[in-house]
């Protein structure tokens, strides 16, 4: 097929009109879909597991559009390639800029020093379009994986859409020289989008499967949701189909969004072969493009405040996320309904005045639209202006935050009474005390040494990192086995080990628990590694035979094949041959009895509480999940093993506090900071000098 010199083939969609062709109301019925998806799936993730799905939707529309008017108007030349990016730069950069701009001095005012920290440095990221590889990164990182999110954390998606933006011309224009050379430029387009189609969606699949956390953000991972967009636009011509049939397609399209949002959840693994039914779903309103259809979508659904959230939809996802990161910490309060309803109208209120206000007058501004010079001369400001404040707060931030170190250090040198667990212990104390002590922002950094020494065997647990704390010429040695429920007991033995020059030796996996039966972990080779590493950790520990065994483990994950009704019997099962390999050999066990685990992350409940951190608390009965491993310890009777179950210091009255004598208990959601467990040696010193003998 031959061209026209000036373009490849004529879209699916109107005919072009200058720059902006008319919208189409089943698009924007879509957008509104989309968006609505992903802010209801953020503000009530319960009832809307699989939301997420409309950031899908909208990496087809992208595709489809830009491939559209990139087939009008292919990029012949390097000042084409220039003209395309000033029309992304003017459609999308002042709202963008806007909208960080507004969050980093929110942020600076709000937030405390740590999360600010990170919420400027991700902002910077943001700002250059490279947020989902920063995402990407903290997912494969066990700690940072668990961090309370930042106001800027979905740039991800528009990240992606970016650097989309910046390479698919290129790949248009490189294969649409082939098609002109070959007389086939249709065909040469078609092969070379369905070629990235077919190679991203394989590579997808594959790092779903093997690494699904990272996965999720990748650009290559999600490359063929927007190619998908491109090929219904270079494939499918409007009178393909006659009206009756376009209308059902469109409907079957959107019930297969639905379906998606409505039956996906966060067990999903995404974006694989899933991610094929919400944006084959999109790719089939597109197709149909049933406006003119009778009975079609755009009939019942294109109404006006529909075709208008549609059109504001790109604002409203930039402004929704940031309020309801900062909303509660403005507030000192946790989200409620009322505070939901609230970010929902002012997402939209919002949205409207930026498109007003921005969006529309810059990109119709005839001084840029006239000048690409001009255009980047603007974006380069934003994002300057926006990375320079987004680099003043987190100096600042940091400024704050050694600021609370030194001031705690000094705290804990004057050893002030009632701190921490004494706190508990005795009853003329204030049980949370009236003076914090620690920071959030020290508590959420108050983590024991093993983090720092890389003592951790994470997924997929093919290391085997030991560390060594203690007397290099010990009188006793002891091991120290589990997951990280067991190396947030360290700072409570350290002082221990010095004073009797005893050795302790890590075996310490993250997530895994010791048990010699399959964990559900997020892949097969995880899973897998988890029972390599457990037959190897327990062998080793028989192997050096320690005059003790400290054993905690927080049992959390589900085991493979077994229901949930029977996990805990089937844990406890393995915990007791386990444990039983130990007395076996002779070696004593001392277990330590799971911590209770926060219905939310702790640093940050009292950071938006302020002055009523004594309203951070979970029910016990919420907090204390079940330990099949202490019942096991508390069943022995081989006169081996002992228990210490120091919860009824942390959970007095039905209530597991965040905040006891002043000192903030957990440094995420269930993790010992260092310092509170530091004012429990009492009870664990104890224990381990009952135990060890």
């Amino acid at each position: 097929m031959t061209t026209s010199p000036t373009a490849l083939a004529l879209p699916a969609t109107r005919p072009a009109r200058g720059e902006q062709p008319a919208p189409r109301r089943d698009i924007q019925v879509m957008r509104a879909l989309a968006v609505a998806l992903v802010v209801v799936y953020h503000l009530w993730p319960a009832s809307l597991r699989g939301g997420y799905v409309g950031v899908d939707v909208f990496f087809v529309i992208s595709g489809f559009l830009i491939t559209s008017h990139l087939l009008r108007h292919p990029p012949r030349r390097p000042r084409d390639l220039a003209q395309f990016w000033a029309r992304r730069v003017r459609r999308l950069l002042p709202a963008a800029s806007l909208v960080l701009l507004v969050t980093v001095v929110a942020a600076a005012v709000l937030l405390p020093s740590g999360l600010l920290v990170r919420a400027a440095h991700e902002a910077v990221r943001a700002t250059f379009y490279a947020e989902n590889w920063s995402l990407a990164q903290q997912a494969t990182d066990y700690l940072a994986a668990d961090n309370t999110p930042t106001p800027v954390q979905h740039f991800w998606s528009l990240a992606v859409e970016e650097q989309f933006y910046v390479v698919w011309p290129l790949v248009i224009g490189l294969v649409a020289f082939v098609g002109l050379r070959l007389r086939r430029s249709r065909v040469a387009v078609a092969v070379g989008i369905g070629a990235v189609f077919a190679a991203s969606l394989a590579y997808g699949v594959q790092l779903t499967t093997d690494d699904p956390a990272r996965a999720y953000f990748v650009t290559r991972t999600r490359m063929w949701e927007l190619a998908l967009g491109g090929l219904v636009a270079v494939l499918v011509t409007r009178r393909s189909l006659p009206a009756p049939v376009r209308a059902v397609l469109a409907w079957c399209g959107l019930a297969a969004i639905v379906a998606a949002a409505t039956q996906f959840s966060a067990g999903t693994p995404f974006p694989g072969v899933a991610a094929l039914l919400p944006t084959l779903g999109a790719a089939a309103v597109i197709w149909a493009d049933a406006d003119d259809a009778r009975g079609g979508p755009s009939g019942v659904l294109g109404r006006r405040p529909v075709v208008r959230l549609g059109d504001l939809s790109y604002a409203v996802y930039l402004w929704h996320w940031p309020l309801i990161i900062l909303l509660p910490f403005a507030l000192g309060a946790a989200m409620s309904w009322p505070m939901k309803l609230a970010i929902l109208a002012a997402s939209v209120l919002l949205a409207a005045l930026t498109k007003v206000l921005v969006e529309d007058p810059v990109r119709s501004d005839r001084r840029l639209t006239g000048s690409v010079g001009r255009t980047f001369l603007v974006g380069g400001l934003c994002m300057a202006l926006t990375a320079g404040a987004a680099t003043a707060a987190g100096a600042w931030g940091s400024d704050r935050l050694d600021q609370e170190r030194a001031t705690f250090a000094a705290v804990q040198a004057s050893s002030p009474e009632c701190f921490g667990a004494e706190a508990a212990r005795d009853s003329a104390c204030d049980l949370v005390g009236d003076t914090l002590f620690t920071s959030p922002t020290v508590a959420a950094t108050d983590t024991p040494d093993v983090y720092r020494d890389g003592c951790w065997n994470n997924a997929p647990f093919t290391s085997r990192h030991v560390c060594e704390y203690g007397s290099t010429t010990p009188t006793k040695r002891i091991a120290l086995l589990g997951n990280s429920h067991a190396g947030h007991w360290l700072p409570a033995l350290q002082d221990q080990l010095d004073r009797e020059s005893w050795q302790l030796s890590t075996y310490l996996a993250s997530v895994c628990y010791t048990v010699d039966v399959p964990i559900e972990i997020e892949t097969a080779e995880a899973s897998d590694g988890c029972s390599a590493w457990n037959a190897w950790a327990v062998d080793a520990v028989i192997t050096e035979a320690p005059d003790l065994v400290i054993m905690s483990d927080r049992t959390f994950q589900p085991l493979v094949g077994v229901s949930e009704d029977d996990k805990v019997a089937t844990a406890r099962a393995a915990y007791a041959r386990v444990v039983a390999r130990f007395t076996d050999a002779g070696i004593p066990v001392l277990v330590l009895r799971d911590t209770p685990a926060a219905a939310e992350n702790a640093p940050d409940c009292v950071a938006r509480e302020r002055s009523h951190y004594a309203q951070c608390s979970t029910p016990a009965d919420v907090a204390l999940e079940p330990d099949p491993l202490a019942d096991v310890a508390a069943a022995d009777t081989t006169g081996l093993v002992d228990v210490l179950d120091v919860n009824d210091l942390l959970c007095q009255d039905g209530t597991c506090r965040d905040v006891i004598g002043g000192v903030i208990v957990l440094f995420d959601w269930g993790h010992l900071t260092t310092t509170f467990a530091r004012t429990l040696r009492p009870e664990v010193e104890a224990a381990v000098a009952a135990r060890i003998g």
